[in-house]
């Protein structure tokens, strides 16, 4: 068989081999689900989230009783896809929602100028990101009290900017972080600020779930889902907690560890700079009750 035969062949495959993976992969998530001791979860569903988010916050919305509102998402450009057709709040757009979207690289949208959705592409830091948060909601002519949702995920620093966000005012009644599942609760991790982070794959970034269960906490913020695959955790305003009275008190009844890059480590890949970390006795902006 030539090489043309072979690679031929391997196209006309390829449709097949990627639906039966993607088929073993549902399966796998419903056993999960099955197993599951948060409600929350059994509505869990993909359609432009990376993994099962987009079900369990339009749950959520549902039950704080959101027909329409306005949401914040910082970096967007995350996923398989990297170009802002593939994050949490994409869903909340279709349902008729207003949003600001920012990330520091380009996205494939070609936005109108009178949009529903307004992007503005910005590198954050501690020291610019107020203000770009304040320039980018007087632009959209969105108030800060009129945000309900916000979605932070930028593989690193996301820790700092979401404490820029609570200190700057912003109450939200829904907040998504993406945390890192390799840490389970107990243990408490945050990632050292770094302005000028790239995330190099490895798992000394982000922070564990309990850092940020004991961190919301202090903002009235209580912890009510994490996605299957361990990567985004949602925290609800305590004013709704009446709402929510069917979650599990314990977080390990919560938290899901990393279902991602199986086969060679669990997770992402060990760093030395997070086993470091741990060596410290004073770990830096470490957050306890």
């Amino acid at each position: 068989m030539s090489n043309n035969e072979f690679i031929n062949i391997y196209r006309g495959l390829f449709p097949l081999i990627k639906r039966h993976l993607d088929m073993l992969i549902q399966r796998h998530w419903d056993k999960k689900i099955l197993k599951s001791k948060n409600i929350l979860n059994k509505s869990g569903m993909k359609f432009y989230s990376q993994n099962d988010e987009d079900g369990i916050l339009m749950e959520i919305i549902n039950r704080l009783e959101i027909s329409q509102g306005n949401f914040f998402e910082i970096g967007v450009c995350g996923g398989k896809q990297n170009n802002g057709t593939e994050c949490n709040t994409i869903i909340l757009l279709m349902l008729g929602w207003n949003g600001i979207w920012i990330d520091g690289v380009d996205i494939d949208l070609n936005l109108p100028q009178e949009s529903k959705l307004n992007f503005f592409k910005q590198f954050l830091t501690k020291d610019n990101c107020v203000k770009i948060f304040n320039d980018a909601l007087e632009k959209s002519k969105i108030k800060k009290s009129e945000i309900n949702v916000v979605s932070v995920d930028i593989d690193g620093n996301d820790f700092y900017i979401t404490e820029c966000l609570l200190e700057d005012g912003f109450e939200p009644d829904c907040f998504i972080v993406e945390y890192n599942a390799k840490f389970p609760p107990p243990i408490i991790y945050n990632m050292p600020y770094q302005e000028n982070y790239v995330w190099g794959l490895k798992d000394d970034q982000g922070s564990s779930l309990q850092f940020y269960a004991n961190f919301f906490d202090k903002y009235n913020y209580h912890l009510v889902c994490c996605n299957i695959t361990g990567t985004n955790a949602f925290f609800v305003n305590s004013k709704h907690k009446e709402k929510f009275k069917d979650i599990p008190k314990n977080i390990m009844d919560i938290f899901y560890p990393p279902d991602y890059n199986w086969f060679t480590q669990v997770g992402h890949p060990p760093s030395t700079k997070t086993i470091e970390y741990f060596t410290k006795i004073n770990n830096s902006k470490k957050i306890n009750k």
